[in-house]
């Protein structure tokens, strides 16, 4: 079995944009500055990046992936609290300052988040996966690692209510 984990650089793309994208949702609200805005996203990319460092499987993407989510749903995620912290954020005020329920799924390849329970997924970062030269890996892979990850997990659950959509605009 191959235990191949990903280093900090390898995740370094989709750690760097769900830092970004969490900073832009802080900066819309307009009471941080941007040099607390700076050390908050270095804060978040340093604290991403270790917490996901022995849980990054770039050979099999969905492995791990409820391990990698990122929640806020009457609870402050823990990852996104400790970097408010650095910055003299509490806790309550950042549920003032992030909307109030937000998922972010951070796995090799892809960034998505929702705002919402029932909002809709969007994609902040897509990359293609390396081809690789040995067998094909749907003979390695289990089908809860192909087909059940956190964000599938949601997407088949059977909600019956529509999708809300969400327009949020971010500048960089």
């Amino acid at each position: 079995m191959n235990h191949s984990y990903g280093t900090k650089a390898e995740m370094g793309p989709e750690v760097t944009a769900a830092s970004n994208f969490v900073s832009r949702l802080l900066r819309t609200r307009g009471y941080l500055s941007e040099q607390q805005l700076s050390v908050f996203r270095d804060c978040l990319t340093q604290a991403l990046s270790e917490h996901y460092q022995h849980h990054w499987f770039p050979d099999r993407p969905q492995k791990g992936s409820g391990y990698r989510c990122i929640r806020i749903n009457h609870e402050m995620d823990p990852i996104i609290s400790k970097a408010a912290t650095r910055i003299g954020v509490p806790c309550e005020q950042l549920f003032t300052l992030l909307p109030r329920e937000l998922t972010l799924w951070i796995d090799p390849y892809e960034v998505s988040y929702r705002i919402g329970e029932d909002g809709s997924i969007c994609v902040l970062y897509e990359a293609e996966a390396p081809a690789t030269s040995t067998a094909p890996t749907n003979l390695s892979a289990s089908p809860f690692d192909q087909t059940l990850n956190c964000k599938n997990q949601f997407l088949m659950g059977g909600r019956n209510s529509p999708p809300k959509n969400y327009l949020m605009t971010v500048s960089s």
